[in-house]
């Protein structure tokens, strides 16, 4: 599969979150463990709070929520302005060919359906052939629900069984639909903070490029720290400054 736009039709039902009921089954770990579930909340709001960077943060979500849904893959897309999804970060099956795969949201798939109505839905009994990355990613249940940030989707998250046809019910997915909300909270604090930060930085520099343009001996000296300066500020290589003769 090539990392450009998929679609088709799904050969599966799509079930909403709390809609209508599921036919009981045989619960896995992740079902019922309250106190689990509590303790993986806690283990990415610590994870978010030791300021690594959203893209470790999201990795860490992928990681961990799979490890406790004991699910084949979790992927995690961002969400373009152009209503595009793009892969970002993936813990599990084909993790490192998800990254950069591009998902158009007006295309029939679990996550592009997510986030156009804004809400978690599964499809279990996904055959082989039903969509692309369904045979490629040898998918049989999926889970896809929003990430949202002040209303506004920011992305969305899909959980992949390869082996069990129906994997997803009502309370993996409020428990998904639970994790999505954090997660979509702490991206944002997060954005916040850096933003917050590269301005502090910004600002430093700039109040360091007034003390150098006063104490400068001469016209060389001045050109050679704004550049300096003007490097560090924009992140570049390179700064050249030409002067008019």
């Amino acid at each position: 599969m090539n990392r450009e736009h998929y679609s088709s039709s799904f050969d599966a039902t799509l079930t909403f979150a709390g809609g209508s009921p599921v036919i009981p089954r045989e619960s896995n770990s992740a079902e019922g463990s309250d106190e689990g579930f509590q303790k993986l909340l806690l283990r990415v709001a610590a994870k978010a709070g030791e300021r690594s960077g959203s893209r470790s943060l999201v990795h860490f979500f992928c990681r961990a929520t799979r490890d406790f849904f004991q699910v084949s893959g979790v992927y995690f897309w961002r969400r373009q302005l152009t209503d595009e999804l793009i892969g970002e970060e993936a813990d599990g099956k084909l993790a490192a060919h998800f990254v950069g795969l591009r998902l158009r949201a007006d295309q029939s798939a679990v996550s592009a359906e997510a986030v156009r109505q804004r809400r978690t839905i599964f499809a279990n009994h996904v055959k082989p052939g039903a969509f692309p990355a369904a045979t490629e990613w040898e998918a049989r249940s999926l889970l896809a629900t929003p990430v949202m940030v002040f209303n506004e989707v920011i992305g969305a998250t899909t959980f992949l069984h390869d082996s069990d046809e129906d994997f997803f019910n009502d309370d993996l997915a409020a428990k998904a639909t639970i994790l999505a909300g954090q997660l979509g909270s702490l991206l944002e604090a997060a954005r916040v903070s850096e933003a917050s930060r590269e301005e502090s930085r910004r600002a430093e520099i700039l109040a360091d490029v007034a003390h150098v343009l006063h104490g400068a001996p001469d016209v060389s000296a001045v050109i050679e720290a704004l550049a300096d300066r003007l490097r560090l500020l924009l992140l570049t290589q390179l700064v050249c400054i030409l002067l008019r003769r």
